[in-house]
């Protein structure tokens, strides 16, 4: 995904958070480099940094919310809003870690 670490505190302070710890945004980040990874693992692991690891103050489930439609427009897909919101509320509220997990969680609310 074509995103910067910038372009994400941006999306967060959109959403009236404040950047904590940006560790796990900068692994994620690293993660997007790595070619044997499919694109939908790659937005497992923005998700759970951001779902999972709370690097805002506030605003964490509308910036993932907000990277997956970015996600979905880069690959020409669209998105059930509903289920994906759906999704990143199970993600958060159960504290998912698994990145397999999150992936095909994810995955079904793209076509």
């Amino acid at each position: 995904m074509k995103i910067s670490k910038e372009d994400i505190v941006r999306i967060g302070a959109g959403f009236g958070g404040v950047l904590r710890n940006s560790s796990s945004l900068d692994y994620a980040l690293e993660i997007q480099g790595d070619n044997k990874l499919g694109k939908f693992k790659k937005l497992a692991y923005f998700l759970r940094a951001i779902l999972v690891d709370h690097p805002f103050s506030d605003g964490n489930k509308k910036t993932a919310m907000f990277i997956a439609f970015a996600f979905a427009e880069q690959n020409e897909k669209s998105v059930d809003e509903d289920l994906m919101k759906h999704h990143i509320l199970s993600i958060a509220s159960k504290n998912i870690v698994d990145i397999r997990s999150i992936e095909e969680r994810i995955k079904n609310a793209f076509k």
